[in-house]
């Protein structure tokens, strides 16, 4: 691990970095802007990512992509990619491998490939910001990725440089954040609404444990959906005003998005604002016309109404799953930028029956949340370096303290004696030289004390050579060597020296202490989904449970459909449907080499291992042959190209 750990909130809409400096969290900022917007363009040959991309994106929106984190991980043939191509200003197409693929400025590029550009840029910031490398990261996604959308989060990363140190999901990392420097016991809901994603999470904190009870969401609920409900309005009243179709403009229609989301912002502080876009769309003759309405805040409410109860529906799913009664949570937490919505801090507190805390960053809190287990998760490790670090300038230090003494006890004891200015400098070559080789040196610190005791000792052994050294320069007089001064000046360096290493030890030492006293804190997250595989007549087979505490693994038999049969086909999935076909496919198997028998004869032990990030790994084998196969998914959408080469064969 090199440089800094980090925490990364690698939003939909916008990013956030964090590192924990003096034992807070610092969001990491460039021209005052705490926030990188998760978007990439292409202008001629140059490439733009964050704001300078999404300014792009006002007159050039086939050009720039935005909000790529809603089809990340998902197949081309799935709701969510549907839904995306229907809005994007360039195509949506599908990949070789099923997979999704945009056709940006002359550019072919998948959703990990963008985000791993969003994800280089964070980290520049980030590098900027430290003055050193920031190539660790804990990186927050929603409570609700599947293993394909956390998997793809992962490579991204890696396409990035970024070794990802664990994945958090969004609103754990919120309630870490909250509750990191708190010295008691609290249970709390956390509703985050961001750009594009909608998670729930309610969760308890004991001694140094915190604990997920149950997590929901919607992987397509956010702010953009809320924006796009108010830009339809507008265009229908454009249409309305002036009689005329917009719907083949793109400019226009980004003008629109845009105004509605500056409008709904203001609507959070006014209860009215007015809506001036000149020159919005172009008659046939070439004329222009301009568009101009008022938006209330009651009728924002109204238009988006229908989102907010989605989002409180899956609360109240949440809070049934985890058993326990709104009345027994300390606080709601508020997280993401659409929280800000007074609709929607209205709806929360009468679903939960409290206000919800308003004391926090929405757009921050997250990335300051992923920094602060980063650091708790490495602050073992990061004393133990800088103790190192502190051994080795502490070593440096003696060395150039004995050399110091050498050099002053040499100069003292032969002072008297009239020497030359040749003289005296052969004599501070010898001891220099002398002082040069280790079997000279002698240790003024026992190597086998511990570092502040030889801390210590250096400093008390450096106050004593001050000492003498000022001695000694009150000795010289008009009938001194001419040569003294200068070697007084070689011995002060000497000193200047060893002070300078001290002050690093000194330095490295408080470091540590600091890392010493870092809160350790054990994190149980839950399962997003439930996991199982397909079986016959399209069933799903559940062997880990939706919020199922993480790390798990869970093994169980299945047997053959038909007499004979050699090999059979393992089919992944992970959703709610109780019809296999209906849930994300996570992958596909095949176990060769079973023993031929009678069908219900052979015994398939299937086992499914979630690790701490919640990413998946799938083995499955055969009692009788020993045949063994196993799946972790790599390539995510390499997975989605064998779908429709295995559906002929036999399944369970």
């Amino acid at each position: 691990m090199s440089g800094r750990v980090i925490g990364i909130d690698l939003g939909t809409l916008n990013s956030c970095v964090a590192a924990v400096e003096n034992g807070r969290a610092v969001i990491l900022s460039e021209d005052q802007r705490t926030t990188v917007p998760s978007c990439v363009a292409f202008k001629g040959d140059k490439e733009l990512v964050g704001a300078g991309a999404k300014r792009y994106a006002v007159t050039n929106p086939e050009n720039t992509v935005i909000a790529v984190k809603r089809v990340l991980g998902h197949p081309f043939d799935s709701d969510e990619v549907r839904a995306a191509a229907a809005v994007a200003r360039y195509p949506i197409v599908s990949g070789p491998q099923g997979g999704v693929v945009l056709r940006v400025a002359g550019h072919e590029l998948t959703p990990i490939d963008v985000s791993a550009r969003v994800l280089a840029a964070v980290r520049e910031l980030a590098e900027k910001a430290l003055g050193e490398p920031a190539t660790t990261a804990v990186i927050s996604v929603p409570a609700h990725f599947n293993d394909l959308q956390r998997k793809s989060t992962k490579l991204a990363a890696e396409q990035a440089g970024i070794d990802v140190l664990r994945l958090i999901n969004e609103p754990t990392a919120a309630a870490f954040a909250y509750g990191y420097k708190k010295g008691r016991d609290f249970m709390l809901a956390v509703y985050d609404l961001g750009g594009g994603t909608f998670d729930v999470t309610v969760m308890r904190a004991r001694g140094d444990t915190f604990e997920v009870l149950a997590t929901d969401g919607d992987s397509y609920l956010g702010g953009e959906d809320f924006d796009s409900a108010i830009a339809e309005w507008l265009k229908q009243e454009f249409e309305r005003q002036h009689d005329s179709q917009i719907d083949g403009d793109d400019t226009a229609l980004l003008r629109l998005k845009e105004a509605a989301e500056k409008a709904k912002v203001e609507l959070a502080e006014v209860d009215s604002t007015r809506i001036e876009l000149p020159y919005l769309a172009q008659l046939p003759d070439g004329g222009h016309i301009d568009f101009s309405t008022t938006l209330t805040r009651e009728k924002a409410t109204e238009l988006v109404q229908p989102l907010i109860q989605r989002t409180l529906d899956l609360c109240s799913r949440c809070i049934d799953a985890a058993a326990v009664a709104p009345c027994e949570l300390d606080d709601v937490l508020m997280v993401g930028g659409q929280s800000r919505m007074a609709a929607v801090q209205e709806g929360v507190a009468d679903l939960f029956g409290c206000e919800p805390r308003r004391d926090i960053n929405p757009d921050e809190v997250v990335a300051q949340g992923a920094a602060l287990y980063a650091y708790s998760i490495t602050a073992d490790s990061l004393r133990a370096s800088a103790e190192d670090a502190a051994d080795d300038a502490l070593g440096v230090a003696l060395k150039q303290t004995d050399v110091a003494r050498k050099l002053l006890d040499g100069v003292d004891e032969r002072l008297d004696r009239t020497l030359g200015d040749e003289s005296l400098q052969t004599l501070l070559d010898e001891l220099l030289e002398a002082t040069g080789h280790d079997d000279m040196a002698e240790l003024t610190a026992d190597p086998d004390a511990d570092l502040p005791e030889r801390a210590k000792k250096v400093r008390e052994e450096l106050l004593q050579l001050d000492y003498k050294m000022s001695e000694l320069t009150e000795k010289v007089d008009s009938d001194s060597p001419d040569g003294l001064e200068a070697a007084l000046q070689q011995i002060s360096d000497q000193l200047s020296a060893a002070h300078s290493s001290s002050d690093r030890a000194d330095g490295f030492l408080d470091e540590a202490d600091q890392h010493a006293s870092a809160r350790k804190v054990e994190l149980q997250d839950v399962t997003s989904l439930p996991l199982g595989i397909g079986t016959v007549g399209d069933a799903l087979s559940i062997l880990i449970d939706q919020n199922t505490p993480v790390p798990v693994e869970h093994r169980r038999m299945f047997t053959t459909n038909e007499d004979n049969q050699e090999e059979v086909e393992i089919n992944v999935y992970q959703g709610r449907s109780r019809d296999a076909s209906q849930n994300q496919l996570l992958g596909s198997f095949t176990l060769w080499g079973i023993g031929r028998a009678p069908r219900l004869t052979p015994k398939i032990e299937v086992a499914f291992v979630v690790d701490e990030d919640g990413i998946l790994s799938v083995s499955a084998s055969d009692a009788a042959s020993g045949a063994e196969q196993s799946i972790r998914v790599r390539d995510p959408l390499g997975v989605q190209a064998t779908q429709s080469q295995r559906r002929s064969r036999s399944k369970f």
